[in-house]
């Protein structure tokens, strides 16, 4: 089979993340299933959270945002892109190019990162919220669908860092 450069993240034109060379749907180093990234098109937006998040998707939402909110000073709202893992799991970002830089207090993080990284710490804990409060085992399999992922992303360790 011949190796494939793995898209990272549904953002084209980054080379520094498609690096990755992957043979079939295995990681060659880890041997554990590559979890892909699919950003959510246009025309299907108006379902994603619904789907994301089930019956509570408007609170859902506001946590995810105010979580960013909250963790960061440099966020000040806008656009966010929603993303499919491969797994199940989702997490949105904003469309920020710049970094973002994260603080919280009670595990003393404070670091720079990319809106991407960003909005899975935020979608982490805002979904650990909302499965404190629903006790759904949808949200929870997220959760730890979503942190499946981290493990693969090129900040995965400010963003371990950020949610300890």
């Amino acid at each position: 089979m011949k190796p494939a450069l793995r898209h990272a993240y549904g953002v084209p034109g980054n080379p520094a993340l498609n690096t990755e060379i992957i043979m079939s749907n295995i990681n060659v180093e880890t041997e554990y299933p590559i979890i892909t990234v699919q950003r959510v098109e246009d025309d299907k937006r108006m379902d994603f959270l619904p789907s994301a998040l089930g019956a509570d998707y408007l609170y859902g939402e506001r946590l995810i945002f105010s979580w960013l909110r909250e963790l960061s000073n440099d966020y000040q709202g806008g656009y966010w892109h929603y993303y499919w893992l491969s797994n199940g799991a989702f997490y949105m970002a904003p469309d920020i190019s710049s970094k973002l830089r994260l603080v919280w207090a009670n595990n003393f993080f404070d670091g720079e990162m990319s809106a991407d990284a960003a909005g899975i710490v935020a979608t982490l804990y805002g979904l650990n919220h909302l499965s404190s409060i629903t006790h759904s085992d949808m949200l929870i399999e997220r959760y730890h669908g979503l942190c499946q992922h981290v493990g693969h992303h090129p900040e995965s360790s400010l963003i371990w860092r950020a949610i300890d």
